[in-house]
């Protein structure tokens, strides 16, 4: 599955976010020069109109029906403003001009000469009568405006005219338009290495938050997000770390409930398989003393016994498979009890020497049988607590297996070892060895061995080393074999337990 692990190109965020900043700056830019483009003559003749303005409210207000005007003060007014002044008296001649001479044979009329009479300012006389003063049309030559001119009324005397040129006008837009331009790419320029940075910076934590996401995608929860701001972003990434963590505790349990359910089908399965091999084997371990005592009844019943030692020939294999089948039942009843929980170990303390002899003289008629040899000098002073019945029974199945599977003449020894913790006792005989792969199964209801490699376990019924492992079970002990250097040797673990106190009289 592909999951984009950064998301570099035209579709990422930063580049998004860089692209937005940019267009923004160059709108800002182009804006910047539209206005100036259209606008800054306007705005430029509003400021000069505004200055002209202000000049005329001053002069009239210090100079007003004032016939002696002082020249130094309109000078001054000049310098400062940038403004030539031309005053004249109420015959249209010029009673004051710091540039021209004096021109006293213009006149007021339709319009106003300059000094030299190379224009006419044209004005609105309706205008001048109503608000003391009024713009002159603007001059132009060749297209171009040359200047702003304000004529005003001094009193009843005099007619000021204030005259800004305008020549400079047009180098001064083209020289700040160049200027805007290159102030507007550096401007775009800044702007744009800013939203990169801006932009890095703030998509950083995003690109670090879609990398924990795409592990958390793979089911990789190493990757934290390890920003620290305190912001939403911040949140959000505390937010996918805890996201994470949830996760990954999940699906750790579920694991683990999965594992377990695995191990209980499993288990189930192998019971299954246990059940249908135990019918298998109980009907084929039945089958064969049923079909003998119904065939040898039969033979009782239409008199096919021609004497009265035939007839009791008769009636011992039927006595016999029946016992065989009714041994065959009570372990299966008595395993099945174990295995149950219905049989509770009865815990007393008996010598382990004491249970070794009596198990060895109960089979002393069979290891006598093929002069086998019995050596219990391995037995110690042990003390044990658990069932003596029980563990009596589970000694036995190891000693009766160890006389079918023990050459003629050979050896029996019984032992045992001790530890802080356990007490072991072992039953080891003389012959053949397992092959290892069988020594889990041996323990296993029914389970025998092919009798040309090695034994028959539990009597020939596969059942007894089943029992055997039950009971050590119900006294949490263990039992098991091992291969030795001339046969094989059989184990049970107890939990050691010390001697108890015997109460004083």
């Amino acid at each position: 599955m592909k999951t984009g692990k950064k998301h570099r190109g035209i579709h990422s965020l930063q580049f998004r976010f860089f692209s937005c900043i940019a267009l923004a700056a160059a709108i800002f830019v182009i804006v910047m020069l539209l206005l100036n483009l259209l606008f800054f003559q306007q705005y430029y003749l509003l400021q000069k109109k505004a200055k002209l303005t202000a000049t005329y409210k001053e002069i009239y207000l210090q100079y007003n029906n004032n016939t002696d005007i002082p020249v130094d003060a309109l000078r001054e007014l000049e310098n400062r403003n940038g403004i030539r002044i031309s005053i004249l008296n109420v015959f249209g001649q010029s009673v004051y001009d710091t540039i021209y001479q004096y021109d006293r044979d213009s006149r007021i009329g339709s319009g106003l000469l300059d000094p030299f009479g190379r224009s006419i300012y044209v004005y609105d006389e309706e205008e001048l009568q109503e608000k003391g003063y009024t713009f002159s049309r603007l001059n132009e030559v060749n297209g171009r405006i040359t200047s702003i001119a304000l004529i005003g009324r001094l009193g009843n005397q005099y007619t000021i005219l204030l005259r800004i040129p305008t020549t400079a006008l047009q180098e001064d837009q083209s020289v700040n338009f160049i200027f805007l331009m290159f102030s507007g790419l550096i401007a775009l320029l800044v702007c744009l290495l800013s939203g990169y940075l801006i932009g890095r910076n703030f998509t950083r934590p995003i690109s670090e938050m879609t990398e924990v996401a795409d592990s958390i995608a793979r089911l990789d929860f190493s990757k934290q997000y390890t920003g620290k701001d305190g912001d939403e972003l911040g949140e959000l990434g505390r937010s996918l770390n805890q996201m994470s963590d949830i996760l990954e505790s999940s699906i750790q349990d579920m694991q683990q409930i999965n594992a377990q359910l695995q191990r209980e089908i499993e288990e189930k399965q192998h019971i299954d398989d246990m059940r249908r091999e135990f019918i298998v084997n109980i009907s084929h371990d039945l089958k064969t003393p049923i079909a003998l005592i119904q065939g040898y009844a039969e033979g009782l019943r239409v008199g096919i016994n021609e004497s009265e030692e035939d007839k009791n020939y008769y009636c011992d294999i039927i006595v016999d498979e029946a016992r065989r089948m009714n041994h065959l039942v009570r372990q299966l009843l008595d395993l099945s009890r174990i295995e149950l929980g219905n049989t509770v170990p009865n815990l007393s303390e008996f010598d382990a020497y004491e249970l070794a002899e009596a198990v060895v003289e109960k089979t002393q008629v069979m290891w006598q049988e093929k002069h086998l040899h019995v050596d219990l000098s391995g037995i110690g002073e042990e003390i044990l607590r658990a069932d003596y019945d029980m563990l009596e029974r589970a000694v036995m199945n190891y000693m009766t297996n160890a006389i079918d599977h023990t050459p003629e003449g050979g050896l029996i020894r019984l032992a045992t070892t001790a530890d802080t913790r356990h007490m072991v006792l072992t039953v080891r005989n003389q012959g053949s060895m397992l092959d290892p792969e069988e020594m889990d199964n041996i323990w296993e209801k029914f389970y025998k061995l092919d009798k040309s490699r090695t034994r028959v376990s539990g009597g020939g019924s596969g059942i007894g080393l089943s029992i055997v492992r039950a009971i050590m079970r119900a006294h949490d002990g263990g039992c098991g074999v091992r291969n030795v250097e001339d046969g094989v040797e059989f184990y049970l673990s107890l939990p050691r337990t010390e001697p108890q106190q015997q109460p004083e009289a």
